[in-house]
This record gives structure tokens, sequence and C-alpha cells, in this order.
């Protein structure tokens, strides 16, 4: 039985699989090779759209499903999709409202590989040259059916997104919010998240819950960190992932996943 049998790890890419010039070391892509020809089986985590990590998928082990779009859009090794969470007829709506209330704010459709911007900001602009992703512009007339949506993402100034959150704060029973950066609230669906993503990838995979790890630093990691058997943090996460996670490791320049992995061999097998 090779070493890491029946183990996955899930590991978010920004602010953790990445460092901070957005690059994967030499050292987390020799671990995760490792940790692959070993048995153990790699799932990437992502808030980010299919055509943001491109540029990246040359240099990963994938063997396992893998979200994007915070655990709304699952795909499969070979980069298919398996699920698409979708959202409700009411997320027009609630766009709707806030852009009415907060006329600075951008407002960002992501449906499977497609990229809509309902209304742009400086944020958003900034969003889509760096991830040199492709839009469309479109109006409240033009969003048809919400179905295939995945995730929908609102994009300001730090500032101003915090008084967005308070204002959204009321519709938390009814979709699921969180953030990867100051700048950007994030929603899907309620109750679809990188965490229900994990669980599901470890049922399509065979692995049991005790089996699993994951590693994240932002606010849309929590729910992965907490329905994994371990969670890690590398210690440049916010405060509030450190205090979630199991286990803190090195920052992501200082290669976080590898240190992660080293952990699991030590202590789990």
């Amino acid at each position: 039985m090779k070493k890491f049998e029946g183990m996955m790890l899930a590991c978010d890419m920004d602010g953790t699989l990445l460092d901070s010039s957005r690059r994967i070391s030499r050292k987390n892509q020799q671990a995760l090779r490792y940790f692959t020809e070993e048995g153990g089986r790699f799932t990437l985590a992502t808030g980010r759209a299919p055509h943001a990590i491109e540029i990246y998928v040359p240099q990963l082990p994938f063997n396992a499903p893998y979200s994007l779009l915070n655990g709304s859009l699952i795909l499969d090794e070979k980069h298919h999709v398996l699920h698409c969470a979708g959202m409700p007829e009411s997320t027009k709506d609630l766009i709707q409202l806030t852009l009415s209330e907060f006329s600075q704010l951008g407002c960002e459709i992501f449906v499977g590989e497609k990229v809509f911007i309902r209304q742009m900001s400086s944020v958003t602009e900034n969003h889509m040259d760096v991830l040199d992703l492709e839009y469309t512009m479109v109006s409240q007339e033009e969003l048809g059916d919400t179905a295939a949506w995945c995730k929908i993402n609102f994009t300001g100034e730090p500032d101003l997104m915090e008084s967005v959150k308070r204002f959204l704060k009321p519709y938390a029973d009814q979709f699921c919010m969180a953030s990867s950066m100051p700048s950007f609230w994030e929603i899907t669906a309620l109750g679809i998240n990188k965490g229900t993503a994990l669980k599901q990838i470890a049922v399509d995979c065979g692995i049991a819950e005790n089996r699993t790890f994951a590693i994240g630093d932002s606010f849309n990691d929590q729910a992965m960190l907490e329905a994994a058997h371990i969670g890690f943090a590398p210690a440049n996460a916010d405060k509030e992932i450190l205090q979630t996670a199991n286990v803190v490791v090195g920052s992501n320049d200082e290669d976080a996943v590898a240190q992660a992995i080293e952990y699991m061999e030590a202590h789990f097998c």
C-alpha cells in the first residue's frame, strides 16, 4: 500500500498554494507530485473561474475532481463539469437591490466558463485584467435564467465593502456569502461553499471523512477547513482562519503546502 493511499488534500490557491508573486514554488510542486505518486488524491479548491487557473493546470498533478468558484462548480481531473450548483431566481433581485443602494459597486456574474459584468468598478476592471478574463457587459433585463449561475461577486474598495456586507447581512439565511479578499463579497447558493464541495469530492473518490485534509488562508476557506478532518492554515492567513485551523504551517512564501504534506506524512502515515 502506498504511503498516502486513501487520503485527500484540498488546496486553496491564492495566498496558499501561490506565493506573493502568484507562482507555485518548485518545492510545492515537488511535494504535490510526491503526495499523488504515493497514492494521495489532490483536489484544488479555489474561488477562481476556470479560465483563471489555466496557466497553472500543467504544473499540478490532478488526480481527483476539484472545485472552482467557491465550491459551486466541480470539474473532474480531465477538466469536465461534474456538478454545477446554480443559483435561485431571487439572485437577480438581490443584484438590483444592492446596486441601487451602492452606485460605485461592481458586480461580476460567473456562469461556468463565462463571465458577465452587471456593473463595472475599478476593482472589477483590475480583477478582469489581472486574471485575463474575457467578459460581457449585461443589463438587468439581460440577466436571464440563473439555473446555471455559479457565483456572483460584488467588488469595491474595502471601506465600501464593509458597508455592503452589513447591508446584505439580512440575506445570510438565503445565500452563502464569503470573501477571499477585502475588496470582494462573494455569493453562492445557500449551502454551497468549499466545505460542501470537499465533502462531495470525498464521496466521489471514496475517501473516508477522517482521511480528508485541507489548507486555506481566507474567509471563503473556513467551511472547507471545518469540513476536513485536519485543516491547515499558512502563517499569512486571516486571523479567524488561524483560529479555525488545526495546524498552522509556514506562509505561502515558505512552501506552505509542502509543509502540510510533511506534517501529514509525519503524523498520519
